[in-house]
């Protein structure tokens, strides 16, 4: 039977994930963080104040799945809400002190990932898969946004 590239494509997509996920977790289990809060973290450092919306819209996320997440950073007194002074009806979302201690970490265990899965690549060869990643990206970006139209139709 022939291979079909778009296949093999989707196979290799799958494997990399499985064995990069379990590889992630265990190390971010560490430093005491869960599935979805180092993204976040990383997103309210660059964006400090913003809204939940924003997250959820960012990360192509429900705003439930965005709330659990950070009722959990809250809990951890990673972040806080407080209330939009131009608008009540609006919860804007900070770092604590806390927070941006953690983020720090975040950046260390991010540094260290990275040393880890490309220690094998070439720079050059690294700047190629993250140019072809960004491209993939984009084009998974379009067409998730066509579908959303076509279903708001």
């Amino acid at each position: 039977m022939e291979s079909n590239k778009y296949i093999d494509f989707v196979d290799m997509w799958n494997l990399i994930e499985a064995t990069s996920t379990e590889f992630f977790y265990d190390r971010l289990a560490k430093i005491g963080l869960h599935r979805g809060q180092p993204k976040m973290l990383r997103f309210l450092g660059e964006n400090d104040g913003c809204r939940q919306k924003d997250i959820a819209d960012r990360f192509f996320l429900r705003a439930a799945s965005v709330s659990g997440v950070l009722n959990t950073l809250e809990k951890q007194g990673l972040i806080e809400r407080r209330q939009n002074p131009r608008s009540r009806r609006e919860t804007l979302i900070y770092l604590t002190e806390q927070g941006k201690d953690k983020l720090v970490q975040v950046h260390k265990f991010y540094e260290e990932i990275n040393e880890l899965w490309f220690e094998d690549f070439s720079e050059d060869e690294y700047e190629d898969l993250m140019e072809l990643l960004g491209k993939l990206q984009k084009s998974l970006e379009k067409q998730n946004q066509k579908e959303q139209e076509d279903k708001n139709r």
